[in-house]
């Protein structure tokens, strides 16, 4: 077994937080957390004055500063990939696939500046389970290609394993662990592991976000949001250009995608609950202090199995329901993979999905089938390249490079699904909620001093059942979970009551249960600097919109775009039902134990697999 206890059977879910190095010695981890990102915060990481308190290691991976505090001067530089130091005590690793049936064999990818590495393979849902392990296993260093985000490592394989087939459907941590000289570095490889036997014992299939996880992958520099310096990133360049056209699957997950700490997530939340931002509160960003001090990548907070996926497996299973788990990526491999289920959920920061994957939805509801997505920001088409194992991206100004803007296949542009170039509609008929009709919340400056919850409009319906929930009360205060990145829809008001106006492609049948303010980015006009703000100006972001939607940028079509909402709904889709919860932070509700929130979340799963 792991030296280290937090990796012991039996230790609950919550303790399997901890990532690769233990980064902070004492009195810096205390700096750190005790310094100041702003006036009125109740708790704050701040990166200043912690660089003497880090390992050689640590220095290396921490973001250097560059006088001014900006953003992007701070981060624009840094990202992980291997030393060529041999010195340096690391490794790394990922899976050949991003899931398995029993009796398939698990092929690992390693680098390694050791002389021998262990792994230990982790079940991770309601209970935490080792399931394997092997130790001594001889290590090797290979090159790393420059170009590794887009087209992959191509280490060769260092060892594999067969899944026996008595292991369960569910989420899969590999934890590689080298040791040296008294220091030990950790790092996590992860995979899904799909039924043996799909449906027979579960009526519901979880599928994790694992496409934004891959967008959101910036290991090695580049990812759907940037690209590393070699490749012309490393500024602030403008985003319509600056990212990956293509990001691989075959390199490492970066640090806290796969474990993140529960410390972490649970400051964040107390910040959020405590209310206490007083008159000309200099804006913050809890969520990137923390990460940029503790040595976490930049995006880990953003997308991930740690950060949102795997709080929903641990409260559904420890709540007594069976699910079975697969890839959204699977569909391709099975177009019939969501058939033999009752009820599909989505949850977290879920923003890309196929135009394949979508079909699959669509067919499942038009079988009677349900559906729960508890996830915000649902904005992105991407395509899955199963020969090369990766996702593509022609957003923004790169569009029509895409090849298939010329080849006459526009539905499987990768664009935003509301595009006036993409032929398919809006996503609210699929999933009962816009993307781009949200998109941010209680982040930044964005609402800094709203609830965090959302307000309830239909309270007698089925959804809020045992939940004593009045008119016009807040669901989701106690832990907040609206925000980061949300959905919503385009309503109007009769008599007290919101009504879907259609604009946005939602059915009159759609029926709107509660909402929350949401804008298209920030208000940046309350005095800050322009480099704190890190989502940028809502109304530079409406009107992208207005062009995403071929209208022109006149003050009223920026208003219908600037000002959004974050949207519990309801609808029926021929036989099939949906209910939709428009924020990547319900699962934090769940995690953090809100009766609410959790009572909504067993109404419906209990409803749907009736």
């Amino acid at each position: 077994m792991a030296s280290n206890d937090e990796h012991e059977p039996g230790k609950t879910p919550g303790d399997f937080d901890q990532g690769r190095r233990d980064l902070l010695k004492a009195a810096a981890l205390g700096a750190a957390l005790g310094a100041s990102a702003g006036a009125g915060s109740a708790r704050a990481y701040g990166i200043d004055g912690v660089q003497e308190g880090l390992n050689r290691t640590g220095r290396q991976r921490l973001p250097f500063r560059q006088g001014q505090r900006t953003w992007f001067s701070n981060i624009a530089n840094w990202y992980e990939f291997p030393t060529t130091d041999p010195d340096v005590l690391e490794v790394w690793a990922y899976t050949d696939k991003l899931s398995y049936a029993p009796g398939d064999e698990v092929a690992l990818h390693v680098n390694t500046t050791a002389d021998a590495y262990n792994v230990e393979v982790f079940r991770d849902g309601g209970t935490l389970a080792s399931v394997y392990r092997q130790e001594g296993i001889a290590g090797a260093y290979h090159d790393t290609p420059l170009e590794a985000y887009e087209s992959g490592c191509n280490w060769p394989v260092s060892t594999s394993f067969k899944i026996p087939a008595d292991w369960k459907s569910g989420g899969y941590v590999v934890v590689l662990t080298v040791e040296r000289d008294g220091e030990k570095i950790e790092h996590e490889a992860f995979f899904i592991l799909r039924s043996a036997n799909p449906g027979r014992t579960a009526k519901i299939l979880f599928l994790p976000a694992i496409p934004t996880w891959i967008a959101y992958n910036d290991w090695a520099g580049g990812c759907s949001y940037r690209l590393p310096p070699e490749a012309g990133g490393g500024g602030r360049e403008a985003r319509e250009t600056s990212y990956a056209v293509h990001t691989s699957t075959h390199k490492p997950w970066p640090r806290g995608f796969i474990r993140f700490p529960n410390v972490g997530i649970d400051g964040f939340l107390q910040d959020k609950a405590a209310g206490t931002v007083p008159i000309n509160w200099e804006v913050t960003y809890p969520e990137f202090d923390y990460v940029f001090a503790n040595g976490y990548a930049m995006f880990s907070w953003m997308a991930g199995w740690g950060y949102f996926d795997r709080h929903f497996a641990i409260w559904a299973e420890q709540n007594g329901y069976e699910m079975d788990y697969a890839s959204m990526h699977d569909v391709y491999d099975n177009p019939d993979l969501l058939e033999p289920y009752d009820l599909i959920v989505q949850v977290g920061h879920d923003e890309y999905h196929t135009f394949e994957y979508r079909q699959a939805v669509d067919a499942h509801l038009a079988r009677g089938g349900k559906v729960m997505r508890t996830g915000g920001n649902l904005m992105w088409k991407v395509r899955w390249d199963e020969e090369n194992k990766r996702q593509t991206y022609y957003k923004h100004a790169l569009r029509k490079e895409d090849p298939m803007y010329e080849e006459g296949k526009r539905e499987r542009l990768t664009v935003g699904w509301h595009h006036f170039e993409s032929p398919t509609e809006n996503p609210v008929t699929t999933w009962g909620v816009n993307g781009h009709k949200g998109v941010y919340a209680n982040t930044g400056g964005v609402t800094p001093r709203g609830s965090g919850g959302f307000t309830v409009y239909r309270n007698k319906h089925w959804a809020f059942e045992g939940t004593d929930l009045y008119y016009g009360d807040i669901l989701g205060r106690i832990v907040p979970v609206v925000g980061f990145e949300v959905d919503g829809v385009d309503y109007t008001f009769r008599h007290g009551l919101p009504y879907p106006t259609g604009e946005d492609d939602a059915p009159d049948t759609l029926e709107i249960l509660a909402l929350a303010p949401a804008l298209a980015a920030e208000e940046t006009d309350h005095g800050h600097s322009e480099g704190l703000h890190m989502w940028g100006s809502m109304w530079d972001d409406a009107r992208e919109y207005t062009a995403d939607l071929n209208i022109e940028p006149t003050q009223e079509n920026l208003e219908k775009l600037v000002y959004g909402n974050c949207a519990v709904t309801y609808m029926r889709k021929g036989p099939g039902e949906v209910f939709a919860a428009g924020t990547c932070g319900w699962v934090h509700g769940l995690k953090g134990g809100d009766p609410f929130i959790e009572r909504v979340t067993k109404n419906v799963m209990d409803r749907f697999t009736s």
